[in-house]
């Protein structure tokens, strides 16, 4: 009878708004949830004739639930807790994720990372986004997965290839002035070393220039069967005493003069010079003095000196551009060959050396080029970039997160786990980073919180439960008139 079909379907639709008011509630803590509403529309009506004036008399037959829509509104920021692999969104979108097969959408930021270096979703599914190549993200990639490198892993070193200075010389200083100003270099190995440039005033408005980087070679420590062999530069710099902190070999070059003491001893036919801890040498061709140690230079080419010169207002005039081919061979580490750039001029194309009537002095000497060094931890930038910290100061886009929109969020498919995918009713997801193409933004070491009101939620329950108990009422209103019309047959 349509008696009872009607309120049994109110029924349905009460127990399905019921549902929805609990599954909402039970995920209150849950990260990023948007929480949904029972939507009711009428069913069909039926018509059981018409009134005198023509107008047509129809009885409805009950209700269906006609969508169960999802708030998609911004949720809270959680910031307690929180480590630098969580993020939020804040505004439009969701985060790309792949099950292996094809991807899915996301809100639920709370990422970290597996064996392999993946960041990856509580649920275990890939973060996608676009890949970094030597610190350069490329977004006209294809989405691949976020790697960061795992705890210990080395970054490599890079040799300095361009250095520069801010600096004034004194144009009041006696010809002959030298001041030296000093700059860290890094060699293909990560090796440090601590150049210097040297400028002296030559004449009016005149310095010359003279690049050293000096290079050392330990003496290990031995016992006095083996001796540890140091290979000094066949050139000939100044004079100086070596104090030596362990029997140690040096193979002394014919055009240069040895005076031992008597604590050392001479090879004379193998032209080499052997000594004991303790022991010192006064040799011409080392230039610092360091127990243990021979401190040398490095072979440089022509290009590591030249002049200077500036005009009456301190402007230098030449070079006026920037000097290349600045190199330095026989690192006793065996590097490869420092090959530098000296970029003499600024971003403006002003050159970075004055000369003026003030104290000769260094502000600034930028060189590129860094040691080796151990990863410490990661960011995610507000950009999305993901860049990984290392432990010799550097940093370096490892890749930058994916975002995606739809044009009919209310389309998508819910699959758990906070994910969505898109359907014919939502349309294609459109791919994009933070802050383009109305695509929100993003915060680190955040959550996004779930977005049910608790408030409202009891109140629909409230009216939920009274619809229930009205439907389930006319039921046995209905049995009662039905039994009432059996027993008058009887």
């Amino acid at each position: 009878m349509a008696s009872f079909f009607i309120p049994l379907t109110g029924l349905n639709a009460d127990s399905t708004a019921l549902n929805t008011i609990a599954n909402d509630l039970s995920n209150m803590n849950t990260t990023a949830y948007k929480g949904q509403t029972a939507n009711f529309s009428d069913l069909f009506y039926q018509q059981v004739g018409s009134s005198g004036s023509g107008n047509e008399i129809q009885v409805g037959e009950g209700v269906q639930v006609a969508a169960n829509e999802t708030n998609f509104a911004q949720g809270s920021y959680d910031t307690s807790g929180t480590t630098s692999s969580d993020v939020a969104l804040n505004g439009s979108g969701f985060f790309v994720v792949s099950n292996g097969s094809g991807n899915l959408y996301t809100r639920a930021g709370d990422f970290t990372q597996d064996s392999s270096g993946n960041l990856i979703t509580s649920d275990g599914m890939t973060v996608m986004g676009y890949p970094a190549v030597n610190g350069t993200v490329n977004t006209d990639s294809s989405l691949t997965a976020i790697n960061i490198p795992l705890s210990g892993q080395v970054q490599q070193p890079e040799a300095t290839t361009t250095f520069s200075m801010t600096a004034n010389l004194d144009s009041a200083s006696p010809t002959g002035t030298t001041f030296p100003a000093p700059i860290t270099l890094f060699d293909s190995l990560g090796v440090s070393y601590q150049a210097t440039v040297n400028y002296t005033k030559t004449g009016t408005n005149t310095w010359s220039y003279d690049i050293t980087v000096p290079d050392t070679v330990t003496a290990a420590p031995t016992s006095n069967a083996a001796a540890t062999t140091m290979t000094v530069p066949a050139s000939t710099p100044t004079a100086t005493t070596m104090a030596i902190a362990a029997e140690a070999q040096m193979a002394v070059p014919a055009t240069w003069t040895a005076n031992l003491t008597s604590s050392s001893s001479v090879d004379t036919t193998a032209n080499t010079t052997t000594f004991m801890a303790g022991g010192g040498l006064s040799i011409v061709g080392a230039n610092v003095s360091t127990s243990g140690k021979v401190v040398q230079d490095a072979l440089a080419s022509d290009n590591a000196s030249g002049s200077l010169t500036f005009n009456s207002s301190g402007n230098l005039v030449s070079p006026a551009a920037d000097i290349t081919g600045i190199t330095f061979s026989g690192l006793s580490d065996g590097a490869a060959n420092l090959n530098m750039t000296w970029n003499i001029l600024g971003a403006n194309g002003a050159s970075t050396i004055s000369q003026e009537d003030s104290a000769s002095g260094l502000s600034a000497a930028p060189a590129n080029g860094y040691a080796a060094g151990v990863y410490q931890g990661f960011t995610i930038g507000s950009d999305g970039t993901v860049t990984a910290t290392y432990s010799n100061g550097q940093s370096q886009a490892v890749g930058q997160l994916a975002l995606a929109n739809v044009t009919n969020m209310q389309g998508l498919s819910l699959q758990g786990n906070g994910n969505y995918a898109t359907t014919q009713a939502s349309g294609t997801a459109l791919i994009g980073v933070s802050g383009t193409d109305g695509l929100g933004t993003i915060e680190d070491s955040s959550l996004e919180e779930s977005n049910v009101n608790i408030s409202a939620e009891f109140s629909d329950l409230i009216i939920a439960q009274r619809a229930f108990e009205a439907n389930a009422k006319s039921i046995t209103t209905f049995d009662t008139v039905t039994q009432d019309t059996i027993n008058m047959v009887h």
